[in-house]
């Protein structure tokens, strides 16, 4: 199988880090959520073989046509090659990372693209930053409110924390301020998606088990079905006016 080499400029990307790059250069084209995400997508496999519309939808949850939709549209504005390889040219050399496991989490289009804001804007030393709102739906191109939604989904999913914050201008007032955003590490927020998932793989068992139960409890006492169904049917009626009809 042919292997594309890494573009020129491009940091190569050491799988002892578990990160890859993105040019900081691509929030100038204003993506939509789901432009972003493919594009952070193919950036995280550029070293692989050419990856096809239906591997792309599996590793990013979409349907396959909304995958081919944007995929054409990042190869009109020349942010990809014909063969999926990131292209994107910009004399700002600088980039950003991303760690893998972004794309186990689930995450929707706009909540992965506000992570991925504030990993741009964080401090490297302290992992923190403390944007407006405004701030982060004028970067993204969502609406304000969308932003604020995504922020609270990354909080549900551990990606981040929150804190609020205050100040006092020059009369002694106190003002709110910005929220002062800290950027978990990626581990804790899987691990604790995992364990969501097992813990409904083991409700879904139960339910299904359940119900296996009732089924063959109807189907070896269908006098006992036959009463639930018409005293369910009497219910509304006052229950006097009725003679019992599964009596002995």
């Amino acid at each position: 199988m042919r292997r594309r080499s890494t573009p020129i400029g491009w940091p190569r990307r050491d799988p002892r880090h578990y990160r890859f790059a993105i040019p900081n250069a691509v929030w100038e084209y204003q993506l939509r959520p789901a432009e972003f995400v493919i594009f952070s997508y193919l950036c995280y496999h550029r070293s692989t073989s050419k990856l096809t519309p239906e591997e792309i939808t599996a590793g990013i949850y979409m349907t396959t046509s909304t995958v081919k939709k944007y995929l054409d549209s990042l190869i009109a504005k020349k942010l990809i090659g014909e063969d999926g390889t990131p292209t994107l040219k910009s004399k700002d050399k600088k980039f950003f990372t991303l760690p893998n496991e972004a794309f186990l989490l689930r995450l929707s289009p706009s909540s992965f693209m506000v992570y991925a804001y504030l990993l741009l804007i964080e401090d490297r030393q302290t992992h923190t930053c403390h944007p407006s709102y405004n701030t982060i739906a004028t970067a993204t191109g969502l609406a304000k409110n969308t932003a604020m939604k995504s922020i609270n989904t990354l909080v549900e999913v551990g990606l981040i924390a929150v804190e609020s914050s205050s100040y006092f201008d020059k009369r002694g007032m106190k003002w709110k301020g910005n929220n002062l955003y800290t950027v978990l590490p990626v581990r804790s927020a899987v691990d604790t998606f995992h364990r969501r998932q097992l813990h409904q793989v083991e409700l879904d068992a139960e339910r299904r088990r359940i119900l296996r139960q009732q089924q063959e409890y109807d189907r070896r006492h269908p006098r006992a079905t036959l009463c639930a169904t018409v005293v369910s049917e009497a219910a509304p009626d006052p229950p006097q006016q009725y003679k019992p009809l599964c009596a002995g």
